[in-house]
């Protein structure tokens, strides 16, 4: 005997490749104490359930009661292969839930499914999470790779500063082109993909490759060093509060073309 059966998501959330834009293929262990979450077979992490929510799960049309903003919770996500790092992210639910109406969901005619779907916090436009490479992810062709290292400054050898933010600002506009994470060692990659090659204006000459002018920037924040073995860090706690006095900063500018590969050194004073 067949049952119908509904049932309310509150939200979800996906993880995307922060050198590529890409959605990650192979779903990341996930865990967060107290709420439901399980992956489909896009790699989209469903929020099915979290504490003092059941209520909602049933209301196939959302009533009044619905919570007008999210609630945030914490996740922790974990890659096994390695590829990228750990991190720790904030997402919410339950997330807001249109009534469509009487046309099909999606459908061009109808305004009222069109604005559900462009909706930042629509429950149909999961939330992105990026995932920053390990040092050792593999590369494309074409794209400038920066292998940076991270360390305090006056440490003999070299002590690379966990866990810190670099960005990739391209100095004519300052507009962000990359941004990347150090592991636990200080050791970072960033990419820049897309820079301009240009071909010979009679077709016959070689191809040359236009050079951009950035800055690249590293931050960091010292209570980094006063967190247990194991820590796993946040990194939009630095990204979304970038003019934190506390946080200690250097910077250097450089000249990037597609298809270059550079190594270098952050030093700074903690």
């Amino acid at each position: 005997m067949n049952e119908l059966v509904d049932r309310r998501v509150l939200g979800a959330f996906v993880c995307i490749d922060a050198m590529t834009g890409t959605s990650v293929a192979n779903p990341v262990p996930v865990t967060s104490p107290q709420w439901n979450l399980k992956p489909n077979r896009s790699g989209v992490y469903v929020i099915f359930d979290g504490p003092g929510m059941s209520a909602l799960t049933t209301q196939f049309i959302p009533s009044a009661t619905w919570p007008a903003t999210p609630t945030t919770f914490e996740v922790t996500l974990q890659d096994p292969n390695r590829r990228y790092l750990p991190r720790r992210a904030n997402v919410g639910a339950p997330m807001t839930v249109p009534v469509i109406g009487t046309a099909p969901a999606g459908s061009t005619t109808n305004p009222a499914a069109l604005a559900a779907l462009a909706d930042p916090k629509s429950v149909f436009d999961p939330q992105q999470v990026p995932l920053y490479p390990a040092p050792s992810a593999p590369i494309g062709s074409n794209w400038a790779v920066i292998h940076a290292s991270v360390v305090r400054s006056g440490t003999t050898p070299p002590q690379g500063l966990p866990w810190a933010v670099l960005q990739v600002v391209r100095d004519s506009d300052n507009t962000v082109l990359a941004t990347g994470q150090a592991d636990a060692s200080g050791e970072a990659l960033l990419a820049v993909i897309g820079l301009s090659m240009k071909a010979s204006t009679t077709g016959t000459g070689p191809v040359t490759v236009s050079t951009v002018d950035v800055t690249i920037k590293a931050l960091f924040d010292p209570a980094a060093l006063t967190q247990p073995s194991g820590w796993i860090p946040n990194p939009d706690d630095i990204l979304t509060n970038l003019s934190n006095p506390a946080f200690k900063s250097t910077s250097q500018p450089v000249q990037l073309e597609s298809g270059q590969e550079l190594s270098m050194s952050f030093a700074i004073s903690v």
